[in-house]
């Protein structure tokens, strides 16, 4: 069989009475109970919102109360960018969520300009994205993108970067660091709990409960975490009761150098989207339009320009809540739409966002390597749909290889490097979705049709003359 003109992939037999990847569409409802824990399961599965308000914190040295006032405002923009993802333009069940490379470049960022300039910064880049991604009726800078990535070898070969990448936020994260309250048997007993209650739900049970399996995974390895060390809501106590807003309370400032970098970090949320919206789409057996993806990255760069304003951190669609959907197969976005809601108005009320950060995020993390597996294998049959031959294996192996290698360079020999070089350099989806795309247009796009064309005359003149036709003597 004649491979297509991009090497993309090839149609394969359909198993014998296939069952569907979801039981409830992306427009189905669930009864009430079910829909509000699984509200509660989606807000834990965002682990970024309870980690990355602290290590920011932490690594400037905020003061406790500028902390919790980043840990309201990061609810909010998470709320606001998940309920218009959900409830219009792209209507799929996504749950945006705080993207970890922007956790780093805001670091960055700050100890070069203040935080000021990072998040002045932050806002430009973000209404560039807002621009590029207006899904206009003639041309759509993201719409062409969203199209390009209807290709499984750039879906798949994102979201198998992006799941190896985030073992650091799953598997480390639960072993926990030496010298940490976090780092002990508490962690790893629990955390080991939640993981084999969470893949038990998931492996022996067809029934509602399948969907709520990590938030069923995270109460028992709680419980477990508190037999064994301590698990303290002192701080529900202690924090005030409502947020107080407050536009760019860093101050505002713009650095070109850092627009770039944001710029850049803004693109690797984006890649991941696209591919997300993908594989989504693949579950349901829907064909997602580039007009379509280019609303939901919209909706994204929008939450971005609001995390700038309040000072919090620009979200991507989150891979652990779509891998909820996945395991529980149910893709009701109305499940996702309340999230979103509870989430806007939780994180008005700063009580209520310290009973989720008082959770132990070692529990959380080790629950979520069941489902990051599942999307990972997900992937895996995204890209078996991939035509593969020596040049599509040239498209993904190099990409894979460079992009994951640069987990494992080491700080020192990082910090030879410029700030823009070394954010490409230690981030998986800024050098790896790039290469991926650069090489699928070379090589699918340039390389194979010619190939092909060189190849139609051989064939042709290696056709036989039937006997008794006319032969032609040059």
């Amino acid at each position: 069989m004649a491979l297509t003109p991009e090497g993309s992939s090839v149609p394969l037999p359909a198993p014998a009475d296939p069952l569907p990847a979801l039981k409830v569409g992306f427009d189905g409802r669930v009864p009430p109970l079910q829909l509000s824990v699984m509200t509660v399961q989606n807000i834990f599965a965002v682990t970024g919102m309870f980690l990355f308000p602290a290590v920011l914190g932490t690594s400037l040295h905020l003061a406790l109360s500028v902390v919790a006032e980043l840990y309201g405002a990061t609810f909010i923009v998470t709320g606001i960018g998940t309920v218009i993802n959900s409830a219009f333009g792209l209507r799929l069940p996504v749950v945006l969520g705080p993207w970890a490379p922007m956790l780093s470049g805001l670091i960055s960022g700050a100890k070069i300009a203040g935080l000021g300039g990072a998040f002045g910064s932050m806002f430009v880049a973000s209404l560039i994205w807002v621009v590029l991604s207006i899904p206009f009726a003639g041309f759509s800078v993201v719409a062409s993108l969203g199209r390009l990535f209807r290709a499984p070898v750039l879906y798949g070969g994102v979201i198998l970067i992006l799941m190896t990448s985030l073992t650091d936020v799953t598997v480390v994260n639960w072993i926990g660091t030496p010298g940490t309250a976090a780092f002990g048997k508490a962690s790893w007993i629990g955390g080991g709990i939640a993981l084999v209650v969470t893949f038990a739900i998931l492996a022996l049970s067809r029934g509602p409960v399948r969907s709520v399996a990590m938030l069923c995974g995270i109460a028992a390895g709680v419980i477990a975490y508190a037999l064994l060390g301590h698990v303290s809501f002192a701080r529900v106590g202690t924090s005030p009761w409502l947020f107080d807003f407050h536009l760019f309370p860093f101050g505002f400032s713009v650095n070109p150098v850092l627009v770039v970098l944001f710029f850049l970090l803004l693109m690797t949320s984006v890649s991941n989207s696209l591919a997300l919206y993908n594989v989504t789409g693949e579950w349901s057996g829907t064909e997602l339009g580039g007009r379509r993806m280019a609303w939901g990255i919209l909706g994204q760069s929008v939450a971005a320009v609001a995390a700038s304003v309040f000072g919090s951190f620009s979200s991507t669609t989150y891979p652990s809540n779509l891998a909820i959907v996945r395991a529980s197969r149910v893709g009701s976005r109305w499940v996702t739409v309340t999230t979103g809601i509870v989430m806007i108005v939780g994180g008005s009320i700063l009580k209520f966002d310290a009973i989720f950060v008082s959770i132990p995020s070692n529990v959380i993390a080790a629950s979520a390597i069941i489902l990051f597996g599942v999307l990972a294998m997900s992937a895996v049959e995204s890209l078996s749909r991939v035509a593969w031959d020596q040049l599509n294996f040239l498209v993904l192996g190099p990409a894979f290889m460079i992009s994951i290698g640069g987990l494992f360079i080491s700080t020192a020999t990082l910090a030879e490097f410029p700030l823009i070089v070394r954010q490409i350099l230690s981030q998986p989806l800024l050098d790896g979705p790039v290469l991926l795309v650069l090489l699928h247009l070379l090589v699918n796009h340039v390389i194979r049709p010619r190939f092909a064309a060189t190849a139609e005359p051989a064939v042709a003149a290696s056709v036989p003359v039937p006997s008794g036709a006319p032969q032609v003597i040059a």
